[in-house]
């Protein structure tokens, strides 16, 4: 019986494009000087625009290819569709690389469904509003084409290099205000509103809320109806009445109530298929969320405690300003899950997050106590050089 590979209990977040055209060894010699023992390397990604402090000369801002892979796929795995290489074989060629030097329990940090690139090409299997509006840089995880190609994208990543885990991020649907480049509007974001702006009422999504009994032709209805109410009202909800409304709405609206958890349920049912299709000896953890706080989670499809057992293990970004809220996020984390050893961690030890080694020490202690032991840390090309050093200094203190 094959054996699981060593987990490493630091590991620090990359991408290819910082890490191609450099000695490897030299690179991993750095990154272990760090004090920690694993990496998570981009191995699926979507488009941004990435200042990169320590480098000196072009490539300063770097524009990634969108909705590209960083490894070479194997075409025969997939079923309808193919995902897209990136065209630098260079930055493909880092994972091997990588994998070849052996000192690094490497981690294939891989985005799934928030992908413009995919949208693009498949407008047709794009979330879509209750005004039937498609949003392109969201493909819907209900549609059956794209849940095969996730499966299919997991597989193939784990059978092509020695990963020690698969972490899967945006296993479900991305929220309204995620992912869109020049978004515009002169009405203030609430949570309520992009809540309703954000659900999903595909072909899919509505075939399958039928088969539950749940009339979701008649829940994209009433949501059309509150939502041009209030935007032809003069109100502008504060956070806390935009929260309250929400919760009011899941309480009164047992249709809205059931299709979330609906949404829960099939997401959950994703991860459990791409756990059984992948190979035993590779863990898989899922990224759940970008919701702050965690609690949230639920807006994109996630059930803390399900994926968690459906997988090995869910990976918190734990992305808070200060001590204090990382550690408040993990007690509830700790306490939904159930079991603290399938939680692990990620943290930003710079700016906007943990801005220097005493919040970045507290913060790692704080998730130490709550019986987290696993923690990343993001991001190796985008933290200046004075937070690198303050991460070594925290995780040499704690050795």
């Amino acid at each position: 019986m094959s054996q699981r590979r060593p987990a490493a209990r630091h590991s620090l977040y990359a991408y290819a494009w910082d890490l191609a055209g450099r000695d490897t060894r030299s690179t991993v010699d750095e990154i272990l000087d760090l004090g920690v023992d694993g990496l998570s390397l981009a191995t699926s990604y979507h488009a941004g625009k990435f200042l990169r402090p320590r480098v000196s000369g072009p490539g300063k801002v770097y524009f990634p290819e969108d909705g590209t892979v960083y490894f070479n796929p194997q075409p025969s795995r997939y079923r309808a569709i193919q995902p897209k290489p990136h065209s630098s074989a260079a930055m493909r060629q880092v994972a091997y690389d990588l994998a070849s030097d052996g000192r690094l329990p490497l981690s294939a940090w891989t985005v799934l469904f928030h992908n413009t690139r995919l949208g693009e090409a498949h407008p047709e299997l794009t979330v879509k509003n209750a005004w039937g509006d498609g949003y392109v840089y969201a493909p819907c995880p209900m549609q059956p084409a794209l849940a095969d190609y996730a499966v299919d994208l997991s597989n193939d990543l784990a059978r092509t290099l020695p990963w020690q885990s698969l972490t899967l991020e945006s296993p479900g649907w991305t929220p309204f205000a995620h992912g869109y480049h020049h978004e515009f509007a002169q009405v203030r974001s609430n949570l309520w509103l992009d809540t309703m702006l954000g659900l999903c009422f595909c072909d899919a999504c509505q075939s399958n809320a039928r088969q539950q009994g749940i009339d979701a032709a008649g829940l994209a209805s009433r949501i059309r109806t509150r939502v041009d109410g209030y935007l032809a009202s003069p109100a502008d909800a504060a956070a806390d009445q935009a929260g309250a409304w929400l919760t009011a709405d899941l309480l009164e609206d047992q249709e809205l109530a059931a299709f979330i958890r609906m949404r829960q349920n099939y997401v959950t049912q994703l991860v459990a298929r791409i756990r059984s299709e992948i190979p035993a000896e590779v863990a898989l953890y899922v990224i759940p969320t970008v919701q702050r706080p965690t609690a949230q989670t639920w807006l994109e499809g996630s059930d803390l405690k399900a994926l968690a057992f459906a997988a090995d293990g869910i990976e918190v970004p734990f992305y808070e300003p200060d001590a204090g809220r990382v550690v408040a996020d993990a007690v509830d984390t700790v306490r939904r899950v159930g079991d603290a050893s399938r939680v692990r961690g990620i943290l930003r030890p710079g700016v906007p997050d943990l801005g220097d080694g005493a919040q970045t020490g507290a913060a790692l202690d704080g998730l130490r106590g709550q019986g987290i032991e696993h923690v990343g840390f993001y991001n190796y090309g985008m933290l200046r050089g004075g937070a690198l050093a303050g991460l070594r200094g925290v995780l040499k203190a704690r050795k």
